[in-house]
């Protein structure tokens, strides 16, 4: 289920929840000595990093720890770099909270790429945006650095992001959709369902992820496109990125 949304002036750093100088102040370095190059994200519960011929990668993929945050739990924390230079911030700077009732939780203030307008889906516990035209004079706000992002293959003024790390409310599985309440854009989370990528193995791993070290990971991703319509011939779009089928 997809949704379209302005995000509208709500900028980093002023979110609902969690923000100002005392969240500020909380952010800090998060190494990541396992990381392997300079291409490297969380991904779900775990870790995946983007380097072809590397001891062990499978299909250039390769999985490392994810390391722990600051303090607290992984779930309150947005993080971004590798190496030495992973850091990791504060998720209610940007975003808003899920609040539950029973089985069902609801994030009235979903995360967005950027304060634009945006249509987005939940595949498999990923979250993948696309971008409307914006207006003359637009200026959009800080981007969140958890969204990879490009253009959309033939609409160059169209983009199209994917966060393999989205937020979700603790105690998997959920299944995560958009939608809108009235007035108010949200997304929302019922249990059921699968963990999302990032998960162990088990079965096989959906198109666009392999199976590396126990765990579904994403390929790397080049994000150009939304829909299959977006690719080439015989090509198919996963997790935002144009892939030919295995042969």
């Amino acid at each position: 289920m997809a949704w379209l949304a302005l995000a509208g002036c709500r900028e980093a750093g002023s979110g609902p929840a969690g923000t100002g100088p005392a969240a500020a102040r909380a952010r800090g370095a998060a190494p990541a000595p396992a990381d392997v190059g300079s291409d490297c994200a969380d991904v779900g519960a775990a870790r995946a990093c983007w380097s072809e011929g590397s001891p062990g990668s499978v299909l250039g993929v390769v999985a490392v720890p994810r390391p722990p945050p600051p303090h607290g739990a992984p779930g309150d924390w947005r993080c971004r770099g590798a190496g030495a230079e992973r850091t990791c911030a504060p998720a209610a700077e940007s975003a808003g909270p899920f609040e539950c009732a029973g089985d069902r939780c609801t994030q009235r203030f979903p995360r967005l790429p950027d304060d634009h307008e945006w249509e987005c889906a939940d595949v498999d516990g990923v979250v993948i945006c696309r971008s409307w035209s914006a207006g003359a004079g637009f200026v959009p706000g800080r981007p969140d650095s958890g969204y990879r992002c490009g253009a959309v293959r033939g609409e160059p003024e169209e983009r199209v992001c994917v966060d393999f790390a989205p937020d979700r409310p603790p105690g998997e599985p959920w299944d995560c959709s958009f939608g809108n309440e009235p007035g108010t854009p949200s997304r929302t989370c019922v249990r059921g369902g699968r963990e999302p990528l990032g998960r162990r193995c088990g079965s096989a791993c959906p198109f666009g992820a392999v199976c590396a070290g126990d765990r579904c990971l994403p390929l790397a991703a080049r994000p150009d496109c939304w829909t299959d319509r977006d690719c080439a011939p015989g090509a198919r779009c996963a997790f935002a990125t144009c892939r030919e089928p295995p042969r």
